[in-house]
């Protein structure tokens, strides 16, 4: 209701020293506004905010939530559309892991990464740290001059930084992202291609066993846009983590983050590669509007991840991918209680952390639902309705409630037959 940034222009310095990070943060406007507009933080430090001309605005930190962190109010005089913040972030920021050499493969330089996901962007940048709230950016980050940044956007010039022993990276995401996608790593990095659309980014030292590891990705392209359509964050380039990358995968678009772990040396692991692409359709491009609709990122992927699978290695793969699922997916409900509202698909997560309630049901569950969907219809149909989904709704945030309705008026009858409301709104497993 107070106006959405559309877009961010960012100056970011970043300090090995004191473990924080410097920024501004030019903020654009999809339209002039005036009054008090709220940006999301978390334990960040505030020097000033000013309009375009550099004059000072009036600003308030609220003091700090447990979970939500503090609410940075900023008022504006009207037919505001530009104005700049300017932010320190805090050792101990939710969203960034600062590594000692001694924590990389190689031992000798430091590492910095970023995890933005569910609600940890207020941690490095203010912003308004909603799915919902979707914005392009262009950001300059310097860094000492023996590291390299790579980010989860189009990557632009290196120059000297008018520092000494720095450098500076530019770089331009020109498709909106959700904050939680907000994302770079830096460190000793290094690169080689794998494709026309796919490069392989890494220490050195695990460079030559990831890219073959990994060889297959432009075959995996291929076969996610035989089921999505075309692919639209025009490259599909990857980071090879530190060996204490604590995830397993982050679908941040253009430069997806793996876990090292996958390196089994027979190329056995590359299937959570197929679920990271397949985030590029269903959560990157159609993404969920609040943590409450989370099963539309997951359950989607899942689903199309075991598709991926089952195209390039046969049934019996992706039956046995499903089925560990399911063990998987039962664990988790006995530990919330089968009646727990947080084995529903649609949940209210409301007064809670979302990384409290963190579980395989939305990835199980929904996975569950979308192939009964798939089976009710049949494939050929099913697949159609999905490119159309995809397509209508690219590059926006959506609730459960507008899936719903987009699936009742594209496959009509089809919830009620299949019992969708008990799916989606009952805790549980149906029968």
């Amino acid at each position: 209701d107070q106006g959405q940034i559309i877009h961010m222009d960012l100056d970011l310095k970043v300090d090995f020293a004191t473990s924080c990070i410097n920024g501004q943060a030019m903020m654009n406007l999809a339209a002039p506004v005036g009054g008090p507009l709220d940006l999301d933080t978390r334990d960040l430090e505030i020097g000033q905010v000013t309009d375009g001309s550099g004059n000072a605005l009036a600003w308030n930190l609220a003091e700090a939530d447990p979970i939500l962190g503090a609410r940075l109010r900023v008022n504006l005089p009207e037919g505001t559309k530009t104005f700049f913040v300017t932010f320190t972030t805090s050792p101990g920021a939710s969203a960034l892991q600062w590594l000692e050499p001694a924590q990389t493969a190689g031992g000798k330089h430091p590492y910095l990464f970023s995890q933005c996901q569910a609600i940890h962007a207020r941690s490095v940048i203010p912003c308004q740290d909603s799915p919902l709230a979707r914005f392009t950016y262009t950001c300059n980050m310097t860094v000492p001059a023996d590291l390299t940044v790579v980010k989860a956007a189009a990557p632009g010039e290196v120059a000297p930084a008018p520092e000494a022993g720095q450098r500076t990276f530019s770089f331009d995401m020109p498709q909106s992202i959700p904050p939680y996608l907000f994302a770079f790593a830096v460190g000793n990095i290094v690169s080689t291609d794998l494709g026309p659309r796919s490069r392989c980014y890494t220490e050195p030292e695990m460079l030559e066993k990831s890219a073959w590891e990994f060889a297959g990705v432009d075959k995996m392209l291929l076969a996610a846009e035989e089921i999505f359509g075309p692919y639209l964050w025009d490259r599909f380039d990857f980071l090879v983590m530190p060996p204490s990358f604590p995830y397993g995968g982050m679908e941040n678009p253009r430069l997806t983050f793996l876990t090292p772990t996958l390196l089994a040396g027979d190329r056995s692991l590359v299937k959570v590669l197929d679920h990271e692409l397949a985030h590029s359709w269903t959560g990157n491009l159609v993404t969920n509007a609040s943590i409450n609709d989370f099963w539309l990122n997951e359950g989607f992927t899942v689903w199309a991840e075991r598709r991926i699978l089952e195209n390039m290695e046969g049934l019996e793969a992706k039956s046995l991918s499903a089925a560990i699922g399911r063990n998987g997916l039962m664990e988790a409900m006995k530990s919330f209680g089968m009646d727990s509202p947080f084995t529903q698909l649609e949940i209210d997560g409301s007064g809670s952390h979302p990384d409290e309630f963190y579980s395989l049901v939305p990835y199980e569950k929904g996975f569950l639902f979308v192939a009964l969907l798939e089976e009710l219809v049949g494939r050929e149909k099913f697949d159609a309705f999905v490119k159309k989904y995809i397509k209508h709704f690219s590059f926006t945030s959506i609730t459960t409630a507008q899936f719903e309705e987009f699936l009742n008026a594209e496959l009509p009858g089809v919830a009620e037959q299949m019992g969708a409301d008990q799916w989606i709104h009952q805790p549980g497993l149906p029968d």
